[in-house]
C-alpha cells in the first residue's frame, strides 16, 4: 500500500455546529503523535451562523502553508459541497450528511468518491445533534486510516469532568461514525500517512505565540480593546495574569489602549497593546506622541482585510502604509513582521528589545493567517532571546542634579540614543510631553533645537538593520533568474514554489522580509543586483511593499508584483504562476 507524505482534510457547515472543535480534537491528537500540522479557519464576521470551514493539512515534514486542494471533505450541508467540492482531488472523498439529501450530480463521471451518510441521525441516536462533530470525527479517522485508540482516549479525557454517561455516549457516537465509513469502504485500501514518531512540539495560534513571547520578554502590562483578529492575545494574557502577577486593562477604545500602554512604558514597565487595522488608525496621534517623547512601546497589529471594517475574518497585508506613515509629522518608529507562527514568539521579544534600545514605538505586524490559525512548531526556547533594556540608567550611576537643571533625558548623543531614567529615580528627574523640547524635556521651539532633536530621533534608527536580522535569507544562488520577496504568512507558499523551481533548474532566490521600517535598502540591494527580475509577493491591491522597494532601491525597473486580495491565503501554484509570468 502506497504511503503518502501529507493530506488535507476539510470540514464545513454553519458556525456553531462544532466544526472547529472536531478539527481541534483531531489536530491536538496528531500534534502529540509528531505530525506537522497547519490549520485554517474560514468563518463569517458574526457570532453564530454563516458558512464556516476548518481545514487541516497533516504532513511528515515541517509545513508552513495550508497547501491546495482537498483529499477529504466532510460536509454538514449542501453549501459545503457546492463551495468546496471542486477542491477535492482525484481519488479524494466527500462525505455529506444524508439529512440534507446531498446533490453530487456534478461529480458524476469524476474520480471523486461521494458518500451520503447519516451524520445527524447517528448523533441523535445518542440523544443530541451536538454530537455530530464526534460522529464526523469517527468518520474522518476511518477515512484517514488512523488508529482509533488515541482518539477514544482523548474523547474520554475531554468529557471526563461531565459524567461517565456523557463519555460513553460520545465514544459510541465516534464508533458509530467510524463504522459507517468502514462499511462503505469495504476492502478498499486506505492511502494512510505513517506515524512520524513523537516530537517536542506545540500546536498554537500565532496570537497565542505573540502573548507567550511578550511574557517571555518580561512584559506584565497590557492595555487593549478587543478587535478581530487580535483579541486572542489579550484573552491569553487575561487567562494567565494571576499566575504572572500581571495587569491587563481592557479600555473603552483603541485610543485609550495606546495611551494607557504609553503610561505604563513611561513608568518603566514593558507595556504593550494589540489591535488590527481600524484600531491602528485610531492610535495614530498617540504613536506620534510616543515618537516625540521617545517612549519604548510595542503595538501588535494583526492585519486583516480593509479598508474600514472590511472583511474582519479574512487575511490581508494592507496595513504597511499605515504602519509606516500613519502618524503625523516626522514620525520615527520601527515596523517589523514575523515570517512564521514560530517567529511570532521570538520576534515579539526582539520587538521589546528594539523598542527599549532605540526608545521609540515598534509596530509588530503578523497577519490574520498567522494570528488566527494554528500551526505545529518546535517547543519554544525561553532563553534564546536575552532581554536588552538599552540605555536604562541605574540610580547609582546618576550624578547629583543642581537646580534648576533636570536630567538630560533627551541628550544629543552621537548615536542619537539618549540615556533613560524612569520616575522615582533619584537625580533622574526630567520633563516629558508631546511638545518639542530641549535635552531636559523642557518645551523649546528654537529652530536649532527642533532641527537637532529631529535629527537625533532619526539618527538613532540608522543602526537598526545592523542590530536586527532584517530578513530571512533563503537565497541559494550568486546569480538568480528571479528574486522573490514576501512578508508574514506568504512564506510557506513561496518556499514550496521555490522548491519546485529548484527541481526544474530555474534559479529563484527568496527573502522573507522582517524589517519594514527603517527600510533595509543597504542589506537588500546586493540580492536585487544579483537577480534578473524581482517579484514582491503581498496581500493587498496597491503593492504597498513593492512601493517601498521602488522608493528605496536602485534598479526598480526589475520589480514586479504578485498581489492577492480576495481574503484567501497564497498557494504554491498562485506564486509559481506569478514567477513564470516574469521569466
Amino acid at each position: 500500500m502506497q504511503k503518502r507524505k501529507d493530506f488535507i482534510w476539510k470540514m464545513g457547515g454553519q458556525q456553531g455546529e462544532g466544526i472547529e472543535s472536531c478539527g481541534e480534537i483531531m489536530a491536538t491528537i496528531l500534534a502529540k503523535e509528531g505530525y506537522s500540522l497547519y490549520s485554517q479557519r474560514l468563518f463569517a464576521s458574526r457570532i453564530k451562523g454563516g458558512h464556516t470551514t476548518f481545514a487541516l493539512r497533516v504532513a511528515l515534514e515541517q509545513i508552513m502553508s495550508i497547501g491546495e486542494g482537498v483529499d477529504f471533505l466532510l460536509a454538514l450541508d449542501q453549501e459545503t459541497v457546492d463551495m468546496h467540492g471542486g477542491e477535492v482531488r482525484d481519488g479524494g472523498y466527500i462525505i455529506c450528511d444524508s439529512k440534507v439529501n446531498p446533490d453530487f450530480s456534478k461529480f458524476e463521471g469524476s474520480k471523486v468518491h461521494c458518500l451520503s451518510l447519516p451524520i445527524s441521525e447517528t448523533a441523535m441516536k445518542q440523544g443530541s445533534l451536538l454530537m455530530r462533530n464526534i460522529v464526523a470525527l469517527g468518520m474522518s479517522v476511518a477515512l484517514l486510516g488512523f488508529d482509533t485508540k488515541m482518539f477514544k482516549d482523548a474523547i474520554t479525557a475531554k468529557f471526563a469532568k461531565k459524567s461517565q454517561e456523557i463519555v460513553d455516549k460520545n465514544l459510541q457516537a465516534f464508533d458509530d461514525g467510524h463504522g459507517l465509513v468502514m462499511e462503505q469502504l469495504g476492502d478498499v485500501d486506505i492511502d494512510t500517512l505513517p506515524a512520524p514518531g513523537k516530537k517536542d512540539q506545540m500546536f498554537l495560534l500565532g496570537n497565542e505565540a505573540c502573548a507567550l513571547g511578550a511574557i517571555a520578554a518580561g512584559s506584565r502590562f497590557m492595555a487593549s480593546y478587543p478587535i478581530t483578529p487580535a483579541s486572542e492575545v489579550m484573552e491569553y494574557m487575561i487567562k494567565n495574569m494571576d499566575k504572572l502577577g500581571a495587569t491587563i486593562v481592557q479600555t473603552e477604545d483603541e485610543i485609550a489602549a495606546c495611551m494607557t500602554a504609553m503610561g505604563g512604558v513611561y513608568a518603566g514597565v514593558r507595556g504593550f497593546t494589540c489591535t488590527s487595522g481600524p484600531g491602528l488608525s485610531l492610535m495614530a496621534e498617540s504613536l506620534s506622541m510616543a515618537s516625540m517623547a521617545e517612549l519604548p512601546m510595542v503595538v501588535i497589529d494583526v492585519q486583516r482585510s480593509g479598508p474600514s471594517t472590511g472583511m474582519a475574518t479574512k487575511v490581508e497585508q494592507s496595513d504597511i502604509d499605515a504602519a509606516c506613515y500613519n502618524a503625523h509629522g516626522d514620525y520615527s518608529g520601527i515596523v517589523i513582521s514575523p515570517t512564521s507562527i514560530e517567529e511570532c514568539f521570538y520576534e515579539i521579544q526582539k520587538a521589546f528589545n528594539l523598542a527599549e534600545m532605540y526608545q521609540c514605538p515598534v509596530i509588530f505586524m503578523p497577519d490574520l493567517q498567522q494570528g488566527l490559525n494554528k500551526q505545529s512548531v518546535p517547543s519554544f526556547d525561553l532563553n534564546r532571546v536575552p532581554i536588552n533594556r538599552g540605555k536604562m540608567m541605574k540610580e547609582s550611576d546618576l550624578p547629583a542634579l543642581e537646580q534648576p537643571h533636570y536630567f538630560k533625558r533627551f541628550e544629543l548623543t552621537e548615536d542619537g540614543i539618549s540615556p533613560r531614567t524612569i520616575p522615582g529615580m533619584k537625580n533622574g528627574l526630567f520633563l516629558s510631553t508631546g511638545l518639542e523640547h530641549n535635552e531636559e524635556g523642557k518645551p523649546a521651539e528654537a529652530p536649532t533645537m527642533h532641527v537637532s532633536q529631529t535629527d537625533k530621533r532619526f539618527r538613532k534608527l540608522e543602526t537598526v538593520a545592523d542590530n536586527y536580522e532584517p530578513f530571512l535569507n533563503n537565497a541559494k544562488y550568486d546569480e538568480a533568474d528571479v528574486l522573490v520577496v514576501g512578508i508574514a504568512s506568504s512564506r510557506g507558499a513561496i518556499e514550496e514554489a521555490v522548491a519546485e523551481f529548484d527541481q526544474e533548474g530555474v534559479k529563484v532566490n527568496h527573502l522573507q522580509l522582517r524589517l519594514i521600517k527603517p527600510f533595509p535598502a543597504k542589506q537588500l540591494q546586493p540580492f536585487m543586483d544579483a537577480a534578473k527580475k524581482v517579484v514582491i509577493v503581498e496581500h493587498n491591491k496597491t503593492g504597498q511593499l513593492a512601493n517601498l522597494f521602488k522608493i528605496n532601491m536602485h534598479k526598480k525597473h526589475k520589480i514586479s508584483s504578485c498581489l492577492k486580495y480576495d481574503g484567501n491565503p497564497f498557494t504554491k501554484s498562485y506564486v509559481k504562476n506569478a514567477i513564470k509570468e516574469v521569466l
